[in-house]
């Protein structure tokens, strides 16, 4: 079996803004699981565990996917929930771009017998999970809500593997899609 997801790749000026961001949510009395700069990304659809043999018929029917190059811009620095959060992420500014990718893709797979999301999508880069919740949290996203900002330009989505290790997943590129005008 493959865990399996598609992804839009960030700029590496953007992944350093968000090393920085952590450092400030670190010291906060939250308990928090980084997420690792190499590992942050934009999540398009989650397909989770597959056969092998099915990995060449997702990635025929991905390198169909059809749409125009977009750029989003970064949003804030925020939680999922304000009473319980789980996450903190940085949400983008979507003028509805990503949004209409990430639909292409869903329907693509839907196609293949994969479940369409049923939430809407919002599209957004996981910092850090949160393992136990302490309000000083809040403070710390008080601090740093603002600090990053910057153009995430998309051109391309990649497929990829997810390998669930003790040191956090590891991620290995299967596939990368170019974007450029729809037909």
């Amino acid at each position: 079996m493959v865990r399996l997801f598609v992804a839009v790749d960030l700029p590496e000026e953007i992944r350093e803004q968000f090393r920085d961001v952590q450092e400030e949510l670190r010291r906060s009395r939250a308990r928090l699981t980084l997420v690792g700069t190499e590992s942050m990304h934009i999540t398009l659809k989650f397909i989770g565990e597959v056969s092998g043999s099915q990995v060449p018929q997702i990635t025929a029917a991905l390198s169909q996917v059809k749409d125009d190059i977009f750029s989003l811009n970064v949003g804030i620095i925020t939680a999922n929930n304000q009473r319980a959060p789980r996450v903190v992420w940085a949400e983008t500014d979507d003028p509805g771009d990503c949004r209409r990718l990430a639909g292409n893709i869903d329907n693509t797979l839907a196609s293949l017998g994969f479940e369409p999301e049923k939430r809407r999508f919002h599209p957004h880069i996981t910092l850090a999970r949160v393992k136990q919740f302490h309000p000083s949290l809040f403070e710390a996203l008080a601090g740093v809500a603002t600090s990053c900002s910057g153009i995430i330009p998309v051109s391309a989505f990649v497929l990829k593997k997810s390998e669930l290790t003790p040191e956090g997943p590891r991620y290995t590129d299967i596939l990368s899609v170019p974007l450029g005008e729809r037909t």
